[in-house]
């Protein structure tokens, strides 16, 4: 008779080794009545699109399955930018569009190159799927070190390369130039995310992938004030769209998001305003944070601001703001922004009170 306490298996050995080395994407949930920590725009979409995106919601069959191929959101994406239908891909958010290229153009062990520190998500990904992240730390003031990118393509011949730009959390935007001397050496592809690119002063890069197709372009509607929506895209070579389609989950895009963003690129002028008010803001935000005695802030391209507490004191710092109902991004234990914080900008009141707490906590 078998022992039943002999089959008694424990739950951690069902999960692969690596996934069990991983720690989860979180996010502070502590209530605060000044939310900076979630690079969200602060000004919602103008109220004219919000009742237009409302109505095409309204008269969404609940009862049907979403266009699995979302003909209409991918045509007004393309059209968007003079690209096709056939040179979209849509992603539940930008982090499955990750998920799906490596899946579709890595084998096990391969290599993915991310200048670091940036987006987490890159790496994350790629361990989750048994591949090798490999990093090349920015230069002090955070520029990329092109040299040093171009020695480990050649020494590690990654599959993928991610280029944030501008980068999170440091807001610097790369050169054109760096960004098309790595396509050319490399071996493999090369996405560039713009993600905060709206708030760029020259702004994108345009369809590289035209002269380049092993370039993909990624963005998303979530710093647009449409966080909700859970919208990301990428843009590249049909063949490359073709194929990486192939591992992308049945419809992975809801009917509600299909029809309110389609709507929302349709009437894309209209939030343009928006974008040039969060780049005023930044700009103010700025300038004040570097004349605060204790605090170096770092310009930015993006929806957000990088700065160091100074002296040791972000520990004590990041808790005094909270206790003012302030909450900022922290990136405790990071081997080099450890003492830094990403500061969502805000509009002007949520500014306000930000820079007032941050004077308490000093």
């Amino acid at each position: 008779m078998i022992n039943k306490q002999d089959k008694i298996i424990d739950p951690l050995s069902l999960i692969r080794p690596k996934i069990r080395e991983l720690k989860a994407y979180s996010i502070d949930h502590t209530p605060s009545p000044v939310i900076l920590d979630a690079n969200e725009s602060p000004f919602t979409p103008p109220r004219r699109i919000l009742e237009r995106m409302l109505v095409v919601m309204a008269g969404t069959p609940m009862n049907r399955y979403p266009d699995m191929e979302a003909t209409g959101l991918r045509s007004a994406i393309a059209h968007k930018y003079g690209a096709a239908p056939e040179e979209v891909l849509l992603g539940n958010g930008s982090d499955e569009l990750i998920f799906y290229m490596i899946l579709a153009m890595m084998e096990p062990g391969e290599r993915v190159l991310v200048p670091t520190p940036t987006f987490v998500m890159y790496e994350t990904i790629a361990k989750s799927l048994n591949m090798e992240p490999v990093t090349v730390s920015l230069t002090s003031d955070w520029k990329l070190d092109l040299e040093g990118a171009l020695r480990l393509i050649k020494e590690k011949g990654p599959r993928l390369i991610f280029l944030a730009t501008p980068n999170n959390p440091t807001g610097q935007k790369y050169p054109i130039r760096a960004i098309e001397a790595l396509a050319d050496a490399a071996p493999g592809a090369v996405v560039v995310d713009e993600a905060y690119i709206d708030f760029a002063a020259d702004g994108p890069y345009g369809l590289l992938y035209r002269e380049r197709p092993n370039v993909i372009i990624m963005r998303t509607l979530s710093k647009m004030g449409l966080a909700a929506l859970r919208l990301g895209y990428i843009l590249a070579d049909r063949a490359v769209i073709e194929n990486v389609n192939k591992v992308r989950l049945p419809y992975n895009i809801n009917s509600m998001t299909q029809a309110a963003a389609a709507e929302a690129l349709r009437n894309w002028e209209e939030f343009l305003p928006l974008f040039g008010k969060v780049r005023e803001e930044r700009d103010k935000l700025y300038a004040a944070l570097n004349e605060i005695s204790g605090i170096h802030a770092w310009p930015s391209e993006a929806n957000f601001i990088l700065m160091r507490v100074e002296d040791g004191a972000a520990e004590q710092v990041f808790n005094g703001l909270l206790e003012h109902g302030v909450r900022v991004r922290w990136f405790a234990g990071h081997p080099v922004v450890g003492d830094c914080f990403r500061v969502t900008v805000g509009d002007t009141h949520e500014n306000s009170l930000f820079l007032a707490a941050l004077k308490e906590a000093l």
